[in-house]
Order: structure tokens, then sequence, then C-alpha cells
């Protein structure tokens, strides 16, 4: 498979990423910022703005999805790399007790892992994803999100009858 790198300078690149994004997609919050293009989105078209940066604008590599609990909901970032210095952050906000939120992993296949640990470290559920699973904790008898600040650590009974 060939592999074509976004071409032009820098900022010329970021600047074009962001024209790009304003042009197809209601955004929140948009900006560029050092080598940083931020955007705020609102979480259901987050599938087509990540679309659009691969497909459209050639950014190809998703470095990696963090997660911050704010209590009432949950911040996901998504890093993006165009492979030539410019970057691409992409933040959404889920909220509700049992939050849930589109997979990526058909724009993204390396979302499938960061998509995995965040449902596993803070219960985040990602629909349509191809193996969601527990990647840290042990799957039998363990309902809990370790990185939830509602996570309460108590010895006894976060591990009662796991022996």
């Amino acid at each position: 498979m060939a592999v074509t790198l976004p071409e032009g300078d820098l900022n010329g690149r970021l600047e074009r990423y962001l024209e790009g994004f304003r042009n197809r997609h209601g955004l929140e919050e948009s900006e560029v910022e050092a080598n940083i293009v931020r955007l705020v989105v609102k979480p259901e078209i987050l599938p087509a703005v990540l679309a659009t940066a691969k497909e459209r604008l050639g950014v190809l590599h998703l470095s990696f999805i963090t997660v911050v609990d704010r209590v009432e909901s949950f911040e996901l970032t998504y890093e993006l790399l165009d492979l030539r210095g410019g970057q691409v952050r992409v933040k959404t906000t889920v909220e509700g007790e049992e939050p849930v939120i589109d997979s990526i992993t058909g724009i993204y296949p390396t979302a499938n892992w960061h998509e995995r640990e965040a449902y596993d470290m803070f219960g985040i559920a990602f629909r349509g994803h191809p193996d969601l699973r527990r990647l840290y904790m042990w799957q039998d008898h363990f309902d809990h999100h370790p990185l939830l600040k509602s996570f309460e650590i108590s010895t006894k009974r976060t591990f009662e009858n796991l022996r």
C-alpha cells in the first residue's frame, strides 16, 4: 500500500486541515495552536470528523485516546498525527452513568486497543467495537472501573470472593 503524506509547510497544512474540518462539520470550537489543530465536537459527529481527517486530509495515524472523568461526564481526546509534524486533537464529551459512544476502529484500526482500555478503566462502551472486552482487569467477577473518581479502594470490598 502506498502512503501519500500531506504536502506543504506545517503552517499551511494546519490551516488547510482547519478549513477542511470547518467546511464539512459543525464544530463547537476550532483553532490552530502551535503545531496542533484543536477541535471540540459533539459525540454524534465524531466518526465523521475523524473520517474526514483520514480520508480527505491525509492525517493517517491515531496516536492515542485519553479519557478524563469529570464526575458528571467524560471528556475523550483523540490525538492524530499527520506523520510530518502536524497534530490534530479532537475532543468530545459523553454523559451518563453508562456512557456510550461510536467506535472508530473502522476508520483508525489502532483505536481498537485504546477503546478497550477506556472501556476497562472507565466503563465507556464503544458502539460497534469488534471486540469490546476488558484489557487489564480480569473478566470474571470484577465489575469495577478503577480510574473512575467514584471508585473506592477497599481491598476487602473490591477483592472479596475472588480467591
